[in-house]
């Protein structure tokens, strides 16, 4: 059996594909967004061709199909045994290979009914035919699953978009969609939510999972501001779908009776057909709602549209079937939103990627029927601004939501070009995401794969456990690294000092235990700290390592003479201290900030990994908590330390920022400043600054952003603030590029940690241009991004690691492809020409940085729940001598 996807000879374009659709049923009413998806890869300039497995029983069709240039193939289902080896025959004589591939998957078709895998040779043949080389299957059931099988026996590629059904449903075959994802080219998914799914249920395959949301031609869907509410007028309500269990419907007519038993006039219209039909009409006739509850049946999307213009509020009350079966992100749910009509709905998988509760709409949680009728009451109120939510919903919709840009990145992943959608290797953020989401989610098989999988903490979660109080208290913090300085200007220094001030300014007496001090001036605030410096010495790899080891355990000899309440430890190579203190009795917290261990493999040299392992493996052990900077490092720990960290809690507490210490510009030096003021230094005519901050190295994609400054047709200049291996390389390209181009670029070469505020609070707009090349190293937490937004600055970023999940949606920030200097390049001409929009996403930065991004948040997050003082010396904790 052929367990692999087939490799491409090489990188294939646009100009040597062409791809083909497969899907169960076509054309089928429920399912607009496989057209949608079509006219919008058109619309690109593709050439398609649709494969359809089953006839179509609907009887109305939307006026939609009538643009898709597409020829359809109804694929015959043999129904005499004869027929099916005339075809067999026919792609054996016609299908150069067919008979190789056929034998190698042979044992495994024989696990299929015959009808399907007759189709899936038919298919094949038909691509020999016609000169398809790939294959695009809807849904990972049916659909998918013959598009698999007849691309491995035509020997083409293939790749499937997964949603709701074909993921939470009880029929599905955890093992079988395993396969199909290890087989694919590629796998689309429509939320972040799914993309967490699947990364749990195949992990080996998770760096070809792209999230690519559902779009809308948009020009269909003009947005119109929401109309007043008037309490002597009903409400209209109206909900669409499929009239089955997992929408919801049977709690929308419940929530009618309550809200006209509570006073509220309302009327609500459901639109759509479906098996429930039937049980919902008995329904609305046992609670006596038949006058206001109206069933309308199947409608065209454009009958959809007028529906929408005459709503107040559309609901989406999705709940989770008892065959596990769930919603994805309803299409209908998105043409609400971008029409401008206020919605409610529940917190089901990826509908909280649309409907951000009091952002863009209002959540319950699934089957929460108080949440849902306190929701509508909400907006029955002709207080509440609904014209805001509907404003800010229109936006999401086009910054996310865009058919255009659906297809065209549908098209670019199947040439194997970069995206502008997020991969899986953001799987781990975007988890993140979902578990900080208003309400929790119910479905089924998410709460199995988390069985499997125990979801960490996260520090984007509100605290709600209690807070050591450390006043009185002594804490050792502990960096046994060689590579990082306590005083000096990398930016795990400023991570360090950072959480010492949180410390100390709760009242702990902190001192610091390092194997480099540094050779910076403290900052004045920290001029008074202890630090105890065991320096490691230079040498062979081997006797460094060793070095280091023997540093850990000067160090933990010395925590432990001078008396330590808890020890916080920067987790780094043979570093055991934490775990020579817990078997004392004194409680630790390993602070997880990079998978070192491979880290070292990779980039630098390892000599005694056995050595790095074990000592992993005994502070997890030992850990009180064990906080890491991001869910893929999370992971990491766990694949790594195995059954060490069963006895750890793991919160996920990516890094903060100080934002008392980096301010706009308008509130510098004035700390009882009522409201943050943007940082717009330019005037109306004055050139834009654009500013970054970091290390110049390969992977933060400095050499991207003087690409796209040399592309650019802006009146901006750009600041470089920092210095690194890759400094003179860049200095060189500047003094090559124009006299007018070089002349718009300023390095300010490497600055400490106290100059950064003056420098981004003097700018206009900030980059995080990391390159395609990090997108493997996405574990990291952008420290950067966090100072960016404290000071106010508009954020343009690559859509690479944290990032998404640090600026996707909340306007502080636009997201670009890694790598794309064009694009980066057009952004920032787009911004820096648009004052109001600058001004808008500084407000929004500064917010978000105050209220989530905080490093008091931060350590709050690491330290709830755990206990300081002296304890009981644990049996588990086995340092060696």
């Amino acid at each position: 059996m052929q367990a692999e996807r087939p490799a491409a000879a090489e990188r294939r374009t646009a100009a040597d594909r062409r791809t083909a659709y497969v899907v169960k049923v076509y054309p089928r009413f429920s399912e607009t967004f496989i057209v949608t998806e079509i006219l919008a890869r058109e619309a690109a300039g593709d050439s398609l061709d649709i494969f359809a497995l089953r006839p179509t029983t609907d009887v109305r069709f939307h006026p939609e199909l009538a643009r898709v240039k597409a020829p359809v193939h109804f694929v015959p289902r043999p129904r005499k045994m004869s027929e099916g080896w005339e075809i067999i025959g026919e792609a054996t004589a016609q299908l150069p290979g067919f008979a190789q591939r056929w034998a190698e998957l042979l044992p495994e078709l024989t696990e299929y009914p015959a009808d399907d895998v007759h189709q899936a040779v038919w298919i094949a043949l038909e691509l020999h035919r016609r000169g398809i080389t790939h294959l695009h299957g809807h849904f990972g059931s049916l659909a998918g699953q013959t598009a698999e099988l007849a691309a491995l026996l035509a020997g083409v590629t293939f790749s499937v978009t997964t949603h709701a059904k074909d993921l939470f449903h009880d029929s599905v075959d955890p093992d079988r969609l395993r396969l199909l994802l290890r087989r694919a080219h590629h796998t689309v998914t429509i939320s972040s939510y799914n993309l967490a799914h699947l990364a749990r249920l195949a992990p080996e395959a998770a760096d070809r999972v792209h999230l690519v949301y559902n779009g809308l031609e948009l020009d269909r869907f003009p947005y119109r501001a929401p109309r007043r509410i008037d309490r002597g007028t009903p409400l209209q309500i109206v909900g669409v779908g499929r009239l089955v269990e997992k929408k919801g419907f049977a709690d929308l007519i419940t929530a009618a009776g309550r809200l006209r038993d509570a006073g509220i006039a309302v009327r609500v219209r459901i639109a759509g057909d479906g098996d429930q039909r039937e049980d919902l009409a008995a329904r609305i006739a046992e609670a006596g709602v038949g006058d206001i509850v109206t069933l309308l049946g199947a409608m065209t999307q454009s009958e959809i549209v007028d529906l929408l213009r005459d709503a107040d509020v559309f609901a989406s009350p999705c709940v989770v079937g008892a065959d596990g079966n769930a919603d994805g992100l309803p299409t209908v749910l998105l043409e609400a939103m971008a029409i401008g009509v206020p919605c409610v709905a529940s917190t089901v998988t990826g509908i909280p990627e649309a409907v951000r509760d009091e952002d863009t709409g209002l959540l319950h949680a699934p089957g929460d029927l108080d949440g849902l009728v306190r929701a509508l009451t909400r907006l029955a109120d002709p207080a509440f601004d609904r014209v805001e939510i509907a404003r800010r919903a229109r936006a999401l919709i086009e910054a996310r939501f865009d058919s255009a840009r659906q297809g065209r990145t549908l098209m670019r992943l199947e040439d194997d070009a970069p995206t502008d959608a997020l991969t899986a290797a953001d799987t781990a953020s975007l988890r993140a995401r979902e578990q900080a989401s208003p309400a929790k989610t119910a479905a089924s098989a998410e709460s199995a794969a988390s069985a499997a999988t125990p979801a960490s903490a996260s520090a984007d979660a509100p605290v709600t456990g209690p807070v050591p109080d450390l006043r009185g208290k002594r804490v050792a913090y502990v960096c046994v690294d060689p590579g990082i300085p306590v005083f000096g200007t990398k930016g795990a220094t400023v991570h360090i000092q950072e959480v010492v001030r949180v410390l100390r300014d709760r009242g702990a007496d902190v001192t610091v235990y390092a194997a480099r001090r540094g050779k910076a001036e403290p900052p004045a605030d920290l001029a008074d700290l202890r630090v105890v410096d065991v320096p490691v010495g230079s040498g062979a790899t081997a006797e460094r390592e060793r070095a280091q080891a023997d540093a850990a355990q000067e160090i933990a000899h010395r925590v432990l003479a001078d008396g330590t309440d808890l020890v916080y430890e920067r987790y780094s190579l043979f570093s055991d201290v934490l775990a020579r203190a817990a078997a004392e009795g004194v409680p630790g917290v390993l602070e997880v900030n990079a998978p070192l261990i491979d880290e070292q493999r990779e980039h630098r040299e390892l000599v005694d990994g056995d050595a790095a392992l074990t000592a992993l493996r005994i502070q997890a052990s030992a850990a009180t908590r064990l906080a890491c900077v991001s869910e893929p490092v999370a992971d990491w720990v766990r694949s790594t330390a195995g059954d060490a960290v069963r006895g750890s809690s793991i919160v996920v507490a990516p890094n903060g920022v100080n934002t008392r210490r980096l301010r706009p510009r308008a509130e510098a030096g004035n700390a009882a400043a009522a409201a943050p003021a943007p940082a717009t230094t330019a005037s109306a005519t004055a050139p834009v600054r654009v500013v970054f901050v970091g290390t110049l190295k390969p992977w933060h994609g400095t050499d991207v952003l003087l690409d796209a400054l040399a592309e650019s047709s802006g009146d901006w200049r750009l600041r470089i603030v920092g210095d690194g291996p890759q400094g003179e390389e860049l200095r060189a390209r500047v003094a090559q590029l124009p006299a007018h181009t070089a002349g718009r670029v300023e390095f300010t070469g490497a600055v400490t940690p106290e100059q950064v505020p003056d420098l981004l609070a003097d700018s206009d707009v900030a980059v995080a241009p990391y390159p395609l090349a990090a997108a493997s190293d996405s574990y990291f937490s952008p420290l950067k991004v966090y100072e960016y937004l404290a000071v106010g600055l508009p954020v343009v970023a690559s859509a690479i690691g944290q990032i998404p999940q640090v600026l996707d949606g909340t306007g502080a920030g636009i997201l670009v492809p890694p790598s794309d200097a064009g694009a980066l390049g057009s952004v920032l001409d787009t911004l820096t020409a648009d004052r109001p929009t600058r001004q808008d996403m500084s407000r929004r930065a500064r917010r978000l940085a105050v209220e989530r991004h905080d490093w008091n948040r931060v350590v709050d997050a690491v330290l709830e729940g755990v206990e300081i003082g002296v304890l009981e010396p644990p049996n588990t904790a086995r340092v060696p001598a």
